[in-house]
């Protein structure tokens, strides 16, 4: 199974996984890491080092990050560079970590990570479209 690590600024990651447990129920081979005040980008990057070596069951560590060209992506992007298993998608959501998070079992790395960029798109919805 993929694991999945989320990262942000703050408390959004833990906030999302807590919201996804509260949908889903308890799930396994999942972290969640938030960038503090007090934190160095080069700590920062360190402890999602740890975080990906611990997860990382052979199968590949999805990292779904909140926001494209922000210092968690940033210390992220230093994982993909040492070609550890992992992928990194921005902009991450309640409706993108759901689909992770039940379309891992028995898919690979690369099919999750498809999923989540697909499904980014179809969690925003204006709804005065949708009741027409």
């Amino acid at each position: 199974m993929v694991s999945l690590l989320l990262i942000s600024h703050g408390s959004l990651a833990s906030g999302l996984l807590d919201a996804a447990e509260m949908i889903l129920g308890r799930q396994e081979q999942i972290k969640a890491v938030g960038l503090l005040p007090q934190d160095s980008p080069e700590g920062f990057q360190e402890t999602i080092r740890t975080l990906v070596k611990e997860l990382d069951s052979g199968e590949g560590v999805l990292i779904l990050a909140d926001l494209f060209g922000g210092t968690p992506v940033n210390a992220a992007a230093y994982l993909v560079s040492e070609k550890l298993n992992v992928e990194v998608v921005t902009g991450v959501s309640l409706p993108m970590l759901l689909e992770a998070l039940t379309g891992r079992e028995g898919r690979d790395l690369s099919a999750v990570v498809n999923t989540c960029v697909s499904s980014s798109a179809l969690g925003v919805r204006k709804l005065s479209e949708v009741f027409r």
